[in-house]
Formats: structure tokens, sequence, C-alpha cells
């Protein structure tokens, strides 16, 4: 199982908000969530509800991208970091891989590779909220708030995601989690897009946790650190079949 940690640093919001419609805002009646937060859930279902829609969101990114890689070139190395955690023999084994990319090439790929995958993609599932799975993802909050954002998915209790997600929501079967950053001010679109995105992420595992068809359930949270940095939890919940 891989687990993903993206960091975006930028200034300003890429896009205007729109009003998607009320079906989508599953979280509407929500109040444990703050209404960023509900927000977030009814972008994303926006988003799984019509995935080649979506692309009009995507495509003023590409264009721009592709000026700059003509423009500037391949543009700085930059590299981002993979984690994969696995079990063997009843132990926890993770590697940290280092993946290096020029970022204006990068980001023409990843935003032409996205583009691709809505095109390709069918209707999925829209997200539920749950309670349990908000549980899981303000204790991950908290602890990481508290550890200056550097746990990744691991708690200090040794727990992945899944596990949190399945002791707060035992209805659950399976969960995972996207990690983000931004630094600066962003809409809760913006945010969504640049996990979408997931440029310099080898494999896009973020883009495929928001893609993932057989999720059910979800909650998402945000946390302010040192008046800077913007951090946000995404979490995914399968629940049981009866």
């Amino acid at each position: 199982m891989k687990i993903f940690l993206l960091i975006i640093f930028c200034s300003t919001a890429f896009l205007a908000d729109a009003q998607p419609t009320d079906l989508l805002n599953t979280a509407k009646g929500c109040t444990y969530m703050t209404k960023e937060e509900r927000d977030m859930i009814q972008e994303i279902n926006l988003l799984r509800s019509n995935p080649e829609g979506y692309i009009k969101y995507i495509m003023p990114m590409l264009i721009a991208a592709k000026k700059d890689l003509s423009t500037y070139g391949k543009g700085a190395a930059n590299y981002s970091i993979t984690t994969t955690t696995s079990t063997l023999n009843g132990k926890t084994i993770k590697t940290v891989d280092t993946t290096w990319h020029f970022i204006n090439e990068e980001n023409v790929k990843a935003l032409t590779s996205l583009i691709n995958d809505l095109k390709n993609s069918k209707k999925l599932s829209i997200l539920q909220p749950d309670s349990g799975i908000y549980l899981a993802a303000r204790k991950h909050a908290t602890d990481q708030h508290t550890h200056e954002w550097k746990l990744s998915h691991v708690g200090t209790d040794g727990s992945h995601p899944w596990d949190r997600i399945l002791k707060y929501s035992p209805s659950m079967s399976d969960g995972n989690e996207n990690i983000g950053m931004i630094s600066g001010t962003a809409s809760v679109r913006d945010i969504v897009i640049l996990l979408l995105v997931d440029a310099g992420i080898p494999g896009y595992g973020h883009r495929y946790n928001i893609l993932d068809p057989h999720w059910t359930h979800a909650a998402c949270t945000g946390e302010n650190y040192k008046s800077m940095y913007y951090w946000w939890l995404q979490e995914f919940g399968a629940r049981q079949k009866k």
C-alpha cells in the first residue's frame, strides 16, 4: 500500500468557486464540520458526479503550463518523496523513495494525464459524510499539529490511515487518506485540483484516491499552522457490504 504526501506553495487562488447542486452537498447538515470542510466534500462530489465535466476547470491550467514550458523550458529540478508501507511476517516495512523531475515539464505531463483520466472516467459514487471518519481525521490533524506536521500518514501511535478510519468508524471495510499543504490563500477547489493534478508524485496517488470508485464515505479537515501554512486531510472510507 502506497501513501503519499503533497506539499504545494501558492499565493493566489487559481479559480473562482462555482455553486454545485444541493444534491452533491451531502455534508450540508453536518455541524461538526466547518463550512470549508463541508464545501470540500461538495467539491469532491462535483468532480465524482461528472469527471469529464470537471475538465473545464483543469484546461486553463494546462494551457498556462504549456506556455511556461515553451517560454522557460523544463524548469528547475525538484523532487518528491514517496513512502511505501508493507507488512512482511508481521513486521511493518517502510521504504522511502525520492524521485526527481523538472517542474514545468512535470506540470504539463501531470495535467495532460489528468485530463485523459477524467475523459475516461465514468460517473463515480457520491460520497456521504461520516462522523467516525471525521474523528479519525481530527485525531491525525491534532497529532500532526503537535509534531509540526512532520508525521506524514503514520501517527505517533503507529497507526496508518486505514487503522484510524476503521477504529473510529467500524462500519467501514477500508479507508485511505490524502494530505496536502498550501502556503497562502486558496479556495477549496484549488486544493482539490492540486491534489488531483498531483504533479511530481509518482503514480499520482492522491488523484486516484479521490477518483477511487469504491469509496462510499468521506470527511475532510483543515488545520492552520503558524499562520502561513494550511494543511488539509481528505479521508475516504468504503462501507462494509451486508
